[in-house]
């Protein structure tokens, strides 16, 4: 979807903020940001970075990355630029690259052997609730979050507008900005959520 289908689309969705996380390039968030100034919604900026793990999203690094790169290179140059990084849809295994097919590809049970792999703790989090989904997806990715201490968040992996608002992450206090956004996911006080399940999301 366009900016423009995207700003128009999200309110009616429910959402009172997004962010948008293209593949590799930080330029449709950039975009998209500088339409939402003149809205009353905000918008927030990511990456979604496709490593020899799967897929990732990138929050507070804002800058384009290479298909390919290593999960632990990833981590580095975004901690380094004091950013996070959460493992995207782990378990999914009929779209993008995730986590379960990598491991699946060097002969591993995510599941079972995520600890194998050193790269894994360095995650900052994981979606555990993502609405392209299954539902059995999704309580693995939170069993996941779960056996890796960290934070699990919720998005839509919206593609089109009428797939905004099927999953979302719920912050106690309003957000305005990329930097509240950082302090916000890296604080830890938020919860993944569908809207029917708790009204307005933020």
């Amino acid at each position: 979807m366009s900016p423009q289908e995207l700003l128009a689309a999200a309110p009616s969705a429910g959402l009172n903020g997004v962010c948008v996380t293209d593949h590799y390039s930080i330029a449709g968030a950039d975009v998209t940001q500088r339409l939402s100034h003149s809205q009353e919604i905000p918008v927030f900026r990511g990456v979604e970075a496709r490593t020899d793990l799967g897929d990732m999203l990138v929050f507070g690094y804002y800058r384009d990355l290479r298909e390919g790169i290593s999960l632990d290179r990833l981590c580095a140059i975004v901690h380094e630029a004091g950013g996070l990084v959460f493992a995207a849809h782990p378990f999914h295994t009929r779209g993008g690259p995730s986590l379960a097919q990598a491991f699946r590809r060097r002969g591993l049970d995510l599941e079972t052997e995520w600890d194998r792999v050193e790269a894994m703790r360095h995650l900052d989090g994981v979606e555990t609730l993502n609405g392209n989904v299954a539902p059995a997806d999704n309580e693995l990715a939170r069993s996941l979050a779960a056996q890796l201490g960290v934070p699990g968040i919720g998005g839509s992996d919206a593609h089109t507008a009428h797939m905004l608002g099927t999953a979302a992450t719920r912050f106690p206090a309003p957000i305005r900005s990329d930097h509240e956004l950082v302090a916000a996911l890296r604080h830890g006080d938020y919860r993944p959520a569908r809207l029917g399940d708790t009204g307005e999301i933020g």
